[in-house]
């Protein structure tokens, strides 16, 4: 394939590909717990460097592309004002457990007393082009925010699988996390806190 069709198929594939936007709310209100990120690709998506486990996990074991995407929305969220409580109290009262589905993340947060909103990520698929000099990265993607005292949906963002573009990665890793950082950026965009209204 010569290289002006495969730049075209990727842009065609990226415009097709995009998020698909439901009606987001004006402003949310309260804090947003962001929840264990669900694989369901079967793969493990590792990402390694002792940079990226201070960063993101900040303790001494192997991390992936969930690890990554949770710690990242809880980065993103609070650079837009939104209070993402306690990393070191909610990993404590998860204990490790990740929801399999909107219904088990508020199940979870209630028995893990979290009252707040709550984020819950489904990686439907991450695949590279490449393993080294990454080009771009395919990626499907859901992200629901929930209530998790009623258990309502409040917002849901799904983005169709599309290639996210890695350009200057060498390692298929810094192309996970490069991708990462762009998908979580463009799905929480709509997002933002409600306004604090001061009293007269």
């Amino acid at each position: 394939m010569t290289r002006v069709p495969l730049v075209v198929l990727l842009l065609v594939a990226a415009l097709a590909g995009c998020a698909s936007h439901t009606t987001a709310p004006l402003g949310v209100s309260g804090s947003i717990a962001v929840l264990p990120a669900n694989n369901r690709t079967g793969e493990p998506l590792l990402v390694q460097g002792a940079g990226l486990i201070d960063r993101y996990v900040r303790k001494a074991e192997r991390v992936s592309v969930a690890d990554v995407l949770q710690s990242e929305a809880r980065a993103q969220l609070k650079d837009k004002g939104f209070d993402v409580g306690d990393w070191t109290a909610q990993n404590a009262a998860l204990k490790g457990r990740v929801p399999a589905s909107p219904q088990e993340a508020v199940e979870l947060a209630r028995g893990s007393g979290i009252t707040s909103r709550i984020l819950y990520l489904e990686i439907d698929r991450w695949e590279a082009d490449a393993p080294t000099q990454t080009r771009f990265v395919i990626v499907a993607l859901t992200a629901s925010l929930l209530d998790a005292t009623t258990g309502q949906q409040i917002w849901r963002e799904h983005r169709r699988a599309s290639p996210v573009p890695t350009p200057g990665t060498i390692t298929v890793e810094t192309a996970y996390v490069a991708a990462v950082r762009k998908v979580i950026a463009e799905m929480l965009a709509p997002l933002r806190p409600a306004p604090v209204l001061q009293p007269q």
